[in-house]
């Protein structure tokens, strides 16, 4: 069963575990990935799950849904990752030189699947944020080694310009690790 949005829901800095948060009621808490260093200066005051918020993670989860053969706690783990980055990332250039171009033009959408390909080979990565000229995406294979010896790992974030984005694979498997 997936995870509705309520009106309860609050968004807040967990100090204990040193991440980004939301409360999901009396007695549950969902912790990103994401610790302040990451984030805007926002994530420090507790926020109300918005309609906007509520909207976008409905969208991302419902487009998950078509993209992805996962369990549905893991659809949600991912569509309340990318709605916590979508509104409270930081700002970042593209990084585009860790990818090579793509031969394919791939239209990015929020919560589309799009493949990257780094120096180890073609990774699974799904859309933030699209713009015209760029796009912020969250890795979700468990690992991308990157140019210059630096890795992303699962959840991570990356701007890159458009013209890296590729088809993802045919496969609707991707193996998530819970973070």
């Amino acid at each position: 069963m997936l995870l509705m949005p309520a009106q309860n829901w609050l968004w807040y800095y967990e100090k204990e575990h040193d991440r980004f948060a939301l409360a999901l009621g009396e007695e549950m808490v969902f912790l990103t990935p994401y610790s302040d260093k990451q984030l805007t200066p926002d994530c420090h005051f507790d926020t109300a799950f918005s309609t906007e918020h509520a909207d976008f993670y409905q969208r991302a989860l419902s487009r998950l849904q078509g993209e992805l053969d996962l369990m549905d706690a893991v659809l949600v783990q991912i569509a309340l990752n990318i709605t916590a980055a979508r509104f409270f990332a930081l700002p970042r250039m593209p990084k585009s030189w860790h990818f090579a171009p793509s031969d394919q033009i791939v239209y990015a959408c929020e919560g589309k699947r799009v493949s990257l390909q780094s120096p180890s080979g073609h990774h699974q990565f799904v859309v933030v944020e699209a713009l015209e000229q760029s796009t912020l995406v969250m890795l979700l294979d468990p690992l991308c080694a990157l140019t210059g010896g630096r890795e992303m790992r699962q959840f991570d974030l990356i701007k890159v310009m458009n013209d890296r984005l590729a088809p993802a694979s045919e496969g609707r498997h991707v193996r998530i690790v819970a973070a």
